[in-house]
């Protein structure tokens, strides 16, 4: 035997659930950005954020003895796009540097698959303690495989090379920088093509 329940009643009850759906998902969006820094925090992930305003590069080096003995922590790390038949890593996970001094290392790829493709490799950079931020501007990149398409034949593994120096311009307080790069396949992201 089933209830009838009086239109007015059933509407009254879908427009209840309807409000109370409204406010929980506006709640839950406004305390989803601090809840995604807590949880950052808690596990030692870098809290990407954006600057507006002039950088803060000084002009004059600052090449006193304790800053030039100054050392970071360069994590690396790398993904792929979804569905991409490669894989993709760094050949060091994490390095102690000094600035000033230049790095050599390398990202190792493979095309898993049977047919070649064209990628590309997009990095950002994030950074740890200090007033962290965009540390770009301290970052010389003299060979870097970010942002140009590379070719990657069927069954065939790559060596991209990574060269760069930390600015002894570093901010204080800054430990640890994190180079995140994303293979993609080149179809869909502009690039400049290596000569």
């Amino acid at each position: 035997m089933s209830r009838n329940v009086p239109p007015r009643k059933s509407n009254t009850r879908t427009l209840l659930l309807c409000l109370l759906g409204l406010v929980w998902g506006i709640g839950l969006t406004i305390a989803a950005v601090p809840l995604y820094r807590v949880f950052c925090q808690h596990f030692g992930i870098p809290v990407p954020q954006i600057i507006s305003g002039p950088s803060k590069v000084e002009a004059v080096k600052d090449t006193s003895e304790a800053n030039l003995n100054r050392t970071v922590t360069i994590r690396f790390t790398a993904n792929t796009q979804g569905g991409l038949p490669a894989t993709f890593h760094p050949r060091t996970y994490t390095m102690r540097v000094k600035v000033g001094q230049p790095v050599l290392t390398a990202y190792e790829a493979r095309n898993t698959s049977n047919k070649a493709f064209d990628g590309v490799a997009v990095h950002m950079l994030y950074a740890m303690g200090g007033e962290a931020g965009d540390v770009t501007p301290y970052i010389d990149l003299r060979q870097c495989f970010c942002f140009e398409e590379e070719h990657y034949p069927a069954q065939t593994d790559l060596t991209l090379p990574l060269a760069f120096t930390v600015s002894p311009n570093l901010p204080k307080g800054i430990h640890t920088i994190t180079f995140a790069y994303t293979l993609f396949e080149s179809q869909n992201v502009p690039v400049t093509t290596k000569k």
